[in-house]
């Protein structure tokens, strides 16, 4: 029993020193990173033992060493390594970021914008934000237009001429009392007036015109047109379209209208049209100076009436093909002559024929100049 005894103490203290050695045989391999280091380490180890392990108490002689080298000799049992995951490298992405957009702006047609045409009632010295589209030019509608007849009256004074005027003021000066004679006639016979621009849309658009249509035009822009004219238009419900010379009304020339003048019969209904600035001859004039003379009185005008006029009236009749090309380019519908004629169409628009009311012409006369014979609505009956 004391024999059994003191060897199982022996072997007890030789399965210690095994389990440490073990132990020590793990963690070496684990630290080595599992590249064979630590194998090699403990066989090095090992080889350099002595040949017998003395152990204490006697026990070397009860375990041979040839035991303890196979217990202490490295297990060839490869431990199963996981493979290193392979995380893959964040690389930059194909998909461009998202960038905003402008907003887009609907830019609104030439149509949709506000534009103050022939018609427009606006404030007379209203200006808009923004560059306007003037009203296009009325073309004929299908393969042709109407032709006509329309007389377009025209006057300048409206007054007894003075004692001391010459024979072309006293030529050009129908009295108070014969222009409402006429006016009383054209009311009393089933006559209406209508303006340029209605003259033009009936011919281009092959719109009805009243039976018996009659345009009433005054030339220079006089002040007796608006103290004598005005009311006699007002009492017989007529509408006059007045041609006016701006630069003469802005040096408040003696005996022409004032601006006020011209405002107040505008609102009222009666049409203003440019005569040019300075009434020059523009036959012979050159190209610049037409602009000059012509786009400025039209600009004026619109300053103080609230729309663009589109009608001209040559300065004592003269003009030339330059003057009508240029009027063309700056979006006029039309002019009128001094020529004698009632007959009108959309080719001859720069060219449109009046017929002169003097200081001679008695009411016979004026009845027989605006007989519409032959005519109904401006158009033939033949």
């Amino acid at each position: 029993m004391k024999f059994f005894f003191k060897v199982s103490q022996n072997s007890k203290r030789v399965l210690h020193y095994l389990a440490l050695l073990m132990i020590w045989i793990l963690i070496s391999t684990v630290m080595s990173g599992c590249t064979g280091q630590g194998q090699e380490s403990v066989a090095v180890a090992l080889n350099q033992a002595p040949p017998t392990m003395e152990a204490p108490n006697g026990i070397g002689e009860l375990v041979p060493t040839s035991v303890l080298k196979q217990v202490a000799e490295p297990i060839n049992t490869a431990i199963p390594i996981a493979p290193p995951t392979l995380t893959p490298v964040p690389t930059a992405s194909r998909t461009s970021p998202p960038i905003a957009s402008p907003t887009e702006t609907t830019v609104p047609t030439p149509e949709e914008l506000s534009t103050k045409t022939a018609f427009s009632e606006s404030s007379p010295l209203e200006e808009s934000p923004t560059p306007t589209k003037p009203p296009p030019l009325p073309t004929p509608s299908g393969v042709y237009s109407w032709t006509l007849k329309v007389p377009i009256l025209m006057y300048h004074y409206i007054s007894e001429p003075p004692e001391d005027a010459d024979k072309y003021r006293k030529d050009l000066s129908v009295t108070p009392e014969d222009f409402n004679a006429q006016m009383s006639y054209l009311a009393e016979n089933g006559f209406e007036t209508v303006d340029l621009y209605e003259l033009s849309l009936a011919i281009t658009n092959k719109i009805d015109l009243p039976e018996k249509p009659i345009v009433i035009s005054f030339d220079d822009g006089y002040l007796d047109n608006f103290e004598n004219a005005f009311p006699i238009l007002q009492k017989y419900g007529m509408q006059g379209t007045f041609f006016i010379i701006t630069e003469f009304i802005d040096e408040r020339r003696a005996g022409y209208m004032t601006w006020d003048n011209v405002e107040e019969i505008s609102k009222a209904g009666m049409r203003i049209e440019s005569h040019s600035k300075t009434h020059p001859d523009l036959s012979t004039a050159e190209r610049d100076f037409i602009i000059y003379e012509v786009r400025g009185s039209q600009e004026t005008i619109a300053a103080h009436i609230g729309y663009t006029p589109r009608y001209f009236c040559y300065p004592s009749g003269r003009y030339n093909e330059e003057t009508m090309a240029i009027l063309g380019e700056l979006d006029f519908w039309g002019a009128v002559t001094t020529a004698d004629g009632s007959w009108h169409g959309f080719d001859d628009r720069f060219e449109w024929s009046r017929v002169r009311m003097r200081n001679t012409t008695t009411l016979a006369e004026f009845k027989d100049t605006v007989n519409p014979s032959g005519t109904v609505a401006g158009k033939s009956t033949d």
